[in-house]
Order: structure tokens, then sequence, then C-alpha cells
């Protein structure tokens, strides 16, 4: 297990690092999480996107990452240098690239519009094959079901349901 920090500090001014499976947790980010400091953070990045901050698609530790203390880490047991979370990622960034176009390190606003094509991905289960993998799958599913009241980025879908 991984026990010195994995990532740089947040920087303020770039675009916030996400790698592949902590981009599309956000989208059913509801304020739920592995330990307080961690929710804090999660819910600060969640902030910061709905007020326009650009993001990137990162591959490895990103700015979720580099607020996790060493026991956080072992709360989560979701450890930056794991293996399986390598793969969780690669799959993720499959399917987020796929859905909006954007790759890698190429800075963007994550819209309105990108998180309704995020979510129509996420209901479809054209972006879920990462999820196969996350103990959170339940959580998710139970919000995705409800036209994801109550999320942090972007609130509900309801252009999606009223069709």
């Amino acid at each position: 297990m991984q026990t010195e920090p994995c990532c740089d500090a947040v920087d303020e001014d770039r675009a916030i690092r996400l790698r592949g499976h902590h981009f599309l947790c956000l989208l059913t980010y509801k304020g739920l999480g592995y330990t307080p400091a961690f929710v804090e953070n999660m819910t600060a990045i969640a902030d910061r996107i709905n007020a326009g901050e650009k993001v990137i698609l990162h591959a490895g530790p990103d700015d979720i990452c580099a607020a996790l203390t060493p026991a956080d880490r072992v709360a989560c047991n979701h450890d930056c240098a794991k293996p399986e979370t390598a793969a969780l990622d690669e799959m993720a960034e499959r399917a987020t690239v796929a859905v909006l176009g954007h790759g890698l390190d190429e800075a963007f606003t994550l819209d309105a519009e990108k998180v309704a094509q995020l979510r129509a991905a996420f209901l479809s289960g054209e972006s879920r094959t990462a999820c196969g993998m996350c103990r959170w799958r339940a959580v998710c599913d139970e919000i995705a079901g409800s036209g994801f009241e109550g999320v942090v980025i972007g609130g509900p879908m309801s252009r999606l349901y009223s069709s």
C-alpha cells in the first residue's frame, strides 16, 4: 500500500485534474465518500467545476488523490498506485473520451451539455464498464435511477426525463 502522497498538491491556477474513475464518480456524487477529508475535497472540486473551472481527464493520480492522507488511502482501500485502480481508470477514460471526444490532458469546461451527454451514456450503460469493479455501483445505480436527484455536479438531468 502506498504511504507517500501520490501526486502534487492542487494548483488553483490550472485545470482540475481528474483520473478516469473520479471523472465518472462525479456524475453521481452527492456528498458521500470514504472519509470526511475525502468528501470535503471532492465537494470543493465539484464546486469549482460548477463554477466553470476547466477540467482535464488525467492518467494517474489527480486532484482528488492529492488531498488523501495515508489514513484516507487505507480507509478507501483505493490506493493511487494499485494496478486495479489503473485498470478502472483506463476503462473510464476510454468511455469518457468516446462520449465527449476530449483526449487525455486536454482542458475543457464540463458544462451542462457535457454533463447531460455523460449522464445519458451512464444511464445507457455505455460508460459504465469501469463501474463493474466498483463497490459504490449500487449507490450510483440508485442515484441515476432517481434522475440524479441531489447530485453536486450540474443538478438533476431533467431534460432526459421530460421527453
